[in-house]
């Protein structure tokens, strides 16, 4: 192996672990099957699933907008799933903590490509803007965003409340009645 395709291979396994550090979810607090944010903060709980005609090369970034902070959460159709109670979903259900106040749900982009099409795909950005609040210690469910990502790419918001409290419960959630419900 040349010094250039070591050098490659490095490089390349530096920024797979950036991305995936990037895109990690944080650890949740559980007690007594109840989750606890964290002092002065709050927990968001959102999905995002994708469609696409690539099942194995695509890809959704949405972005979560504070006075002070900026979120990026991903989903990538190779490898995330939401376990339902009779079906899987591709995508990622994120527990973000969040400091109390005002946020926004600012904007998503997709990424998607045919495999054997050499790369024929697109890169769809989606202006989303919706505003919500999280006081501190509360648990807020804000539904789904579900990213079709193909040749008319398009965004939709929906309650998946049934399945992603299922993935809640196989996480240890077992009393979810302190989850508020304001959808997108």
């Amino acid at each position: 192996m040349s010094m250039l395709s070591r050098c490659l291979q490095a490089v390349a396994g530096i920024a797979s672990a950036l991305v995936a550090a990037c895109s990690s979810q944080p650890a949740m607090q559980i007690e007594n099957g109840r989750l606890i944010p964290p002092s002065g903060h709050g927990y968001v709980v959102l999905s995002l699933s994708l469609q696409s005609l690539s099942s194995d090369q695509a890809q959704l970034q949405v972005v979560l907008a504070g006075a002070d902070s900026k979120h990026s959460l991903r989903a990538d159709i190779s490898r995330d799933v939401i376990s339902g109670p009779d079906t899987e979903t591709r995508g990622r259900l994120w527990v973000l903590p969040l400091a109390a106040g005002n946020y926004t749900v600012s904007e998503a982009w997709g990424e998607w490509a045919v495999k054997g099409s050499n790369g024929r795909g697109a890169q769809p950005h989606f202006k989303i803007a919706r505003p919500f609040q999280i006081a501190a210690g509360e648990v807020l469910y804000l539904g789904e965003i579900n990213a079709q990502l193909n040749f008319a790419p398009a965004l939709s918001y929906s309650d998946q409340t049934p399945r992603d409290f299922y993935q809640l419960k196989q996480w240890g959630v077992q009393d979810i009645s302190s989850i508020n419900t304001r959808l997108l």
